[in-house]
């Protein structure tokens, strides 16, 4: 993989909005993925609600050869826009991108997942958890973005997370917003 080209990538979508807002992690809440996918070094990632590729791209420049993204997001066209932009950026090895309903292909995924990128419907954030929940293992990362911005519509699951017992979490700011992340006990 040629880092170079994950980052030209990066940046054609990130000027492709010709100034219009992206729904794309960007910059500043892309670091603090970034930094907690260098601490710590997850293999498998779920990610809900890829979008264009963009945070799926920030993720899989940073994984070691043999560990993989899963990306899921429920538009087709803007998954072939991801997947065309994942290749572009050629890290379509370490990559695969399903189109539909996370509610419904979370169930019938297997194994395990190292981290999970919460990054779509606000609303069903706690819904997305509860699907995963047992395919998650002591140590598993669940990184939930929008955490400030969207914090009324992610109300259950903030509570989930915070109170429930089964996670260490923490808000942490960047940018605009921030990300709830969670760690699995």
């Amino acid at each position: 993989m040629d880092a170079s080209k994950a980052e030209r990538v990066l940046r054609e979508i990130e000027s492709s909005s010709g100034g219009r807002w992206l729904p794309i992690i960007g910059r500043r809440r892309g670091q603090i993925l970034v930094e907690q996918i260098r601490l710590h070094r997850p293999r498998r990632i779920l990610e809900v609600g890829t979008f264009v590729g963009y945070s799926t791209i920030l993720m899989a420049k940073e994984l070691p050869e043999g560990a993989e993204v899963i990306g899921i997001e429920i538009d087709e066209d803007e998954a072939e826009q991801a997947r065309a932009n994942i290749e572009a950026a050629e890290l379509e090895a370490n990559v695969t991108v399903l189109t539909g309903d996370a509610l419904e292909i979370i169930p019938r995924l297997e194994g395990e997942f190292d981290m999970v990128f919460l990054d779509a419907d606000k609303w069903e954030y706690f819904n997305y958890l509860k699907r995963v929940e047992d395919k998650l293992h002591a140590g598993s990362v669940i990184i939930a973005d929008n955490a400030g911005s969207s914090s009324r519509a992610m109300g259950n699951y903030l509570d989930h997370v915070r109170s429930s017992g089964l996670y260490t979490s923490e808000f942490v700011p960047g940018g605009w917003d921030g990300v709830e992340i969670s760690v699995k006990l």
